[in-house]
Parts: structure tokens; C-alpha cells; sequence
């Protein structure tokens, strides 16, 4: 594990900057589901300022698209990038 999250709920397993993209792989616990921990990975253009892919395991990511455990690990992963 690279980073966790200072309340616990997001896991960082791979955080990589290239060129103007971050990459990030990690878990995410579930909010409705006690001890459970979400598959995230997400691709986030620095350029356009945007979240080019994103990934989940949860239902509503299925359905949408996106999620908010995706919103989640980017919000920790562009923080966590200046400590790491």
C-alpha cells in the first residue's frame, strides 16, 4: 500500500504522474456496506483539468459511469502526490 487516506476509507496502490495524466489504482470503503472496500482506478488529465477514465466496482458506477468513490480517489490522489 502507498498511501492511506488520514480517516482510512481510501487506499492508494499505484499513484504515477505521466506527462499530464495521473494515474491511480486503489480501494475506497463502501459507504452502505460495512468492511468493504471498492476496486477503483482513475486516468485525470492535468490539461484539461478533467477524469478522462474511471473504474469502479460499486452498482452505481455500472449505471453511470462515475461514481463517488472514483471522486473520492482523485481528490486523495492529488493531494497525496505532493507527499509521495
Amino acid at each position: 500500500m502507498l498511501y492511506v487516506s488520514r480517516n482510512g476509507k481510501v487506499r492508494i496502490n499505484y499513484l504515477k504522474r505521466e506527462d499530464s495524466l495521473l494515474i491511480a489504482k486503489g480501494e475506497v470503503a463502501s459507504s452502505s456496506k460495512p468492511n468493504l472496500f471498492h476496486k477503483v482506478e482513475i486516468v485525470y488529465s492535468f490539461e484539461k483539468k478533467y477524469l478522462i477514465r474511471g473504474s469502479c466496482d460499486c452498482e452505481i458506477s455500472s449505471f453511470y459511469g462515475i461514481c463517488k468513490h472514483q471522486l473520492m480517489l482523485l481528490y486523495v490522489s492529488l493531494r497525496a502526490r505532493k507527499k509521495i
